[in-house]
């Protein structure tokens, strides 16, 4: 059973009471009021003071920064401003009175409670009377003219009235295009048709319509890398090509047979017109003062042992197979 001596809480009661009843919302105490100080706010409200463009004025901070002073002192400027309005001054009731701080700044304002919803009401009843003096004066709804949307059986002078549409002969050919080309991909059952084998067999090469052009070029080439060199080409009776040179005026046999092999791997025309070496005539001294290099366009398709036969005539082993 407790004693009657245990110590029960205090409740506020006379003025006090009265006074923060009659307080406004905003100034009540809440949670935060009593929550711990921050551990850092002395140093803060220095920095700031010192800082530009600061709210916490230089005379407001203590003549001697030690511990927990500025804490003093704000709190004590706090229950200074809030004292009138919770104690009154021998006896007498100072709650609604307004004060001011020392610079004459932040008066106590009254709090007026607003509805939400009263622009949408004042909106609404100055549309309903611009929609009654419409209807006085004219005695119906306004409508602009020439914004009506017609359709292609509405008639377009008068209101209300319609006529038979006919459809367009090109229209229904356009259709029936249409149509068509649908029943025909609806029959695919699978993708598109795609050839099989390597794709460059797809790529249009050079043909031999433009073997003059090709040979032109392939001759200003070499000509314009030997300037001082005796060069022809010519087509023999099996359609290859035939690069003669003068040996008179190569100055490097060695460097001829290099150049002409990278000419022939590297160039880019050369590639553009896929011309392949013949093995079996290339590099090919006759005794009559001059070289040769052949070789074979695209359009000319050699047989696959032609060449290995050509270097090696001793493996023929049957009759009549040599080249005549």
């Amino acid at each position: 059973m407790a004693s009657s001596s245990e110590a029960k809480p205090e409740e506020v009661v006379g003025p006090a009471s009265e006074q923060l009843g009659k307080m406004p919302r905003y100034q009540l105490p809440n949670i935060a009021s009593i929550l711990p100080e921050y551990s850092n706010a002395e140093q803060d409200v220095v920095r700031r003071a010192f800082a530009t463009g600061n709210y916490d004025a230089l005379a407001a901070l203590p003549q001697h920064l030690k511990v927990n002073e500025v804490n003093k002192v704000r709190a004590a400027t706090v229950d200074a401003a809030r004292r009138p309005l919770v104690q009154g001054e021998a006896g007498q009731n100072r709650a609604v009175q307004r004060n001011k701080t020392s610079n004459g700044l932040f008066e106590d304002f009254e709090y007026l409670p607003s509805r939400y919803d009263l622009p949408a009401e004042q909106a609404t009843i100055e549309r309903l009377q611009n929609e009654s003096k419409r209807m006085a004066m004219g005695g119906q709804e306004f409508i602009p003219s020439g914004t009506v949307c017609r359709l292609k059986s509405d008639d377009g002078f008068e209101e209300g009235k319609r006529y038979p549409y006919q459809s367009d002969l090109y229209e229904a050919a356009t259709d029936l295009m249409l149509r068509q080309k649908w029943l025909e991909e609806s029959k695919v059952l699978s993708g598109p048709f795609i050839p099989s084998g390597n794709d460059k067999a797809l790529e249009e090469g050079p043909t031999k319509l433009v073997t003059r052009e090709m040979i032109m070029n392939l001759h200003k080439i070499i000509c314009a890398d030997w300037e001082e060199a005796e060069v022809s080409i010519y087509a023999n009776d099996d359609e290859h090509w035939v690069i003669r040179f003068n040996l008179d005026t190569i100055d490097s046999e060695q460097g001829l047979v290099t150049y002409m092999n990278i000419l022939l791997r590297c160039n880019e025309l050369v590639l553009k017109y896929q011309l392949s070496k013949v093995v079996e005539q290339w590099d090919v001294k006759p005794g009559d003062g001059s070289i040769y290099f052949t070789v074979r366009p695209p359009w000319v398709k050699a047989a696959p042992v032609e060449a290995f036969y050509s270097l090696h005539p001793e493996h023929r082993i049957f009759p009549g197979a040599s080249k005549q």
